[in-house]
């Protein structure tokens, strides 16, 4: 039985450093993506547009923050859930 709570115990950790992995590599590709834009317009305004609202960065970098969260607090939920079921 112990063997059980320290391997779901693992499964959250090893959930936990995806999410939190997963989550830093997208903000950090976004984050990168939008700095080159800003920098393509500054150096060549009139041919480059500048980054808006609207540029697919910036939804990357709302997920990174945002949805990554929330998918990994769904995932915890779902593991208490589970283990609460169990007990």
């Amino acid at each position: 039985m112990a063997w059980v709570r320290r391997h779901r115990l693992k499964d959250l950790l090893l959930w936990t450093g995806l999410m939190l992995l997963s989550g830093v590599v997208i903000a950090a590709e976004a984050g990168w993506s939008l700095v080159n834009a800003q920098q393509a317009c500054f150096f060549a305004y009139p041919n480059v547009p500048c980054p808006g609202g609207d540029d697919p960065a910036v939804a990357r970098l709302a997920i990174s923050l945002i949805g990554v969260p929330l998918v990994w607090g769904l995932g915890v939920g779902l593991f208490l859930l589970g283990r609460r079921a169990r007990s």
